[in-house]
């Protein structure tokens, strides 16, 4: 995930980045961390080059407010989340669309809410998988439909909430559209999707269906990390 820091307080922004990155390396998410210390730092880029930006609404000379409806037109998948030190600045950001709003003070014991609020859009904005049915024809299934991908012999099959079916994709291709934090790959032959599990066992998952879905060993260590995660993430 790349993240931005748009502040033109330098400490704040060192500060900031070292919560950022104490919270997600709890989790195991990869992140590379991008500073801005004005406007014209951002439109310097042809096209921005991060998924979430925390903006700070006093830009020094600029207006914080201002950056984030150039951004929402220009980059509208960019997720914002708005700083301040002054909670009045809260009624004016009506005008723009952003996903968090919060107090500087407050940053590190709302860290973990900000991230939540940031998969829970990702994952919103991603509501349909697209896969290539086996004769050809386009199969649209969002996330919470499926139990777990399997690759059997030449072909791989999606247990779904309403059926099986088969697609023509190999499960490394696919897993590299998937959410990954939302679906981990567990065995060569196996990717599941987190939130149908119902127990984690030491060498296997145990679906909401009641299917038992194995852990392979060299997938163990991915698999506890990536349980972990979407545990610390669940409580958060």
């Amino acid at each position: 995930m790349r993240i931005g820091l748009c502040d033109d307080d330098q400490s704040w922004c060192n500060l900031a980045e070292k919560m950022i990155v104490t919270f997600t390396e709890k989790v195991n998410i990869d992140v590379d961390i991008l500073t801005f210390h004005c406007e014209k730092d951002l439109w310097d880029e042809e096209t921005l080059p991060v998924d979430v930006l925390f903006l700070d609404i006093e830009l020094g000379e600029d207006d914080g407010i201002s950056v984030a409806k150039k951004i929402n037109q220009k980059w509208p998948e960019c997720q914002i989340i708005f700083l301040t030190n002054y909670l009045y600045y809260a009624l004016d950001t009506y005008q723009t669309e952003y996903i968090y709003f919060i107090l500087k003070e407050q940053f590190e014991q709302r860290i973990e809410e900000v991230f939540k609020k940031i998969f829970s859009v990702y994952e919103k904005r991603n509501v349909t998988i697209s896969f290539q049915g086996a004769r050809g024809a386009e199969i649209l299934v969002h996330p919470q439909e499926i139990y777990y991908l399997e690759r059997n012999l030449r072909q791989t099959i999606v247990h779904a909430t309403w059926g099986d079916f088969q697609v023509k994709e190999k499960l490394d291709d696919i897993m590299k559209r998937l959410s990954p934090y939302d679906f981990s790959r567990c065995h060569n032959s196996y990717i599941i999707y987190m939130p149908a599990v119902r127990e984690k066992k030491k060498s296997s998952y145990v679906l909401e269906n009641g299917k038992e879905v194995l852990i392979s060993r060299g997938y163990a260590r991915q698999t506890n990390e990536d349980w972990m995660r979407w545990a610390l993430l669940q409580m958060s």
